[in-house]
């Protein structure tokens, strides 16, 4: 009888052992397949480049600018790759500012490696990007947006003195609308977790989804619907990214970052929408009440989408942020 337990149990092992890439997520490094024969670009905010990291390939466009000038670094959120800095990237190029975008691990172009992903993995990327690049600029200056704004933050923690402003978009790191206690530990739950997190994700709920946007009738909701489904259609490492960061990343982390920043008198940028569903605009006062050396721009009406939906406000917010550091600067 113990025998055909143990049976039971290893063949039951092998079936869930050879089954696990179709039940939750493929293992390895994974890739989205790219052209390179292709002349069409990726996006629409310049020529699409690529760079070989320590854990993949990873998707960026770089528009070179005075060695003068700070760089600017354009680093997105959870789930939306580059193209959500599609309406602001270009306006700095256009002014002939250097600008640097790239997707994080796991989203847009740039591989999904198979390990835990944290703030560490992301920081690391950044950091290590910019040393395989080697670009002629002394200071960044860092645009953050949701997790995006948790990542730039730690980054300054660690590299304060190659920081010269921060642009903190609906920023993530202090708190947020997380889902439910039932529901994280349903998720952490071994092949079940993944099999409902995929489902989850896939599943739209239009009705849900419309109210985080200000103006879900235009058409740029429509274009972020087809993105995100190409996303997890092409790539076959985006949910399993995702999945990992919603599993390891600290989304509440970065107090400890904010007391280091808040003592180097670095210029920040605050940029909130009154509207925010995920991370509600009493974030945006923390944030000001934080870093004694802000300035707190709220765009009335705006949601989480706001670099979408309000992107004029935006440019105009940081283009007067500029100006007047750099008056405080002279």
């Amino acid at each position: 009888m113990l025998f055909i337990i143990l049976l039971f149990i290893i063949l039951f092992c092998i079936i869930i052992y050879t089954l696990h890439d179709r039940l939750t997520f493929r293992r390895g490094r994974l890739s989205r397949p790219y052209d390179g024969a292709s002349t069409s670009s990726i996006t629409k905010m310049g020529p699409d480049q690529f760079i070989e990291l320590s854990f993949g390939t990873v998707h960026y466009i770089y528009h070179s600018g005075s060695s003068a000038l700070p760089l600017n670094i354009f680093v997105h959120g959870y789930s939306t790759p580059m193209e959500m800095w599609q309406y602001i990237f270009p306006e700095f190029v256009k002014d002939d500012q250097p600008c640097l975008v790239y997707d994080l691990y796991g989203r847009g172009w740039s591989d999904s490696p198979d390990v835990p992903m944290n703030i560490d993995i992301y920081v690391s990327q950044l950091a290590e990007l910019l040393y395989a690049l080697n670009l002629p600029y002394e200071k960044y200056n860092l645009f953050g947006v949701s997790m995006g704004g948790a990542i730039v933050q730690r980054f300054t923690e660690l590299h304060p003195y190659k920081v010269s402003k921060l642009i903190l978009c609906c920023a993530a790191g202090l708190n947020l609308n997380k889902p439910a206690k039932s529901r994280m530990f349903i998720l952490s739950l071994p092949i079940i977790g993944p099999m409902l997190f995929k489902h989850i994700i896939t599943y739209t709920d239009d009705e849900k989804e419309r109210s985080h946007w200000a103006f879900p009738d235009h058409e740029i909701y429509e274009q972020y619907k087809k993105l995100f489904k190409l996303g997890w259609e092409q790539h076959p490492g985006y949910l399993r990214a995702l999945f990992s960061t919603l599993r390891n990343f600290d989304f509440e982390s970065s107090l400890t970052s904010i007391e280091f920043i808040a003592k180097l008198n670095i210029p920040v940028l605050i940029i909130w929408g009154d509207k925010d569903l995920l991370i509600p605009v009493n974030n945006a006062y923390h944030y000001h009440r934080l870093y004694k050396n802000s300035s707190l721009t709220i765009i009335p009406g705006a949601t989480h989408m706001l670099l979408l939906e309000h992107s004029a406000q935006i440019i105009d917010a940081v283009q007067a942020f500029f100006k007047d550091s750099n008056i405080i600067n002279m």
